[in-house]
């Protein structure tokens, strides 16, 4: 099974429905710029073939806060469990004239 892993930037994200006599049918494009291919990668890409079915991931390069949070854990965040989830971030005000203990 060939398997193409490279990083880029999405540039546009088009989704087209198209309402048709007695069904509809949905399109979604995905433009990608900035992006970094090794030969390798380049060479494992070109074996795909047009209307050939594929897995997709797409997985930000950037963490976000709920994944910092659950690094801190050790584990995985779930926020569909009902638990209480206001200690993932905290925010500290201080104040000018105090120092902060």
């Amino acid at each position: 099974m060939s398997q193409a892993d490279f990083q880029a930037r999405i540039k546009k994200i088009e989704i087209v429905n198209k309402v048709l006599t007695d069904s509809w049918a949905q399109s979604i494009r995905v433009s990608l710029e900035d992006i970094e291919l090794t030969n390798d990668n380049l060479l494992e890409l070109r074996r795909f073939r047009p209307n050939e079915t594929v897995d997709v991931v797409l997985k930000s390069v950037q963490p976000d806060l709920f994944e910092l949070a659950a690094k801190r854990r050790g584990g995985a965040v779930n926020l569909e469990d009902g638990e209480d989830n206001e200690e993932l971030v905290t925010f500290t005000e201080e104040d000018a004239g105090q120092p902060v203990t």
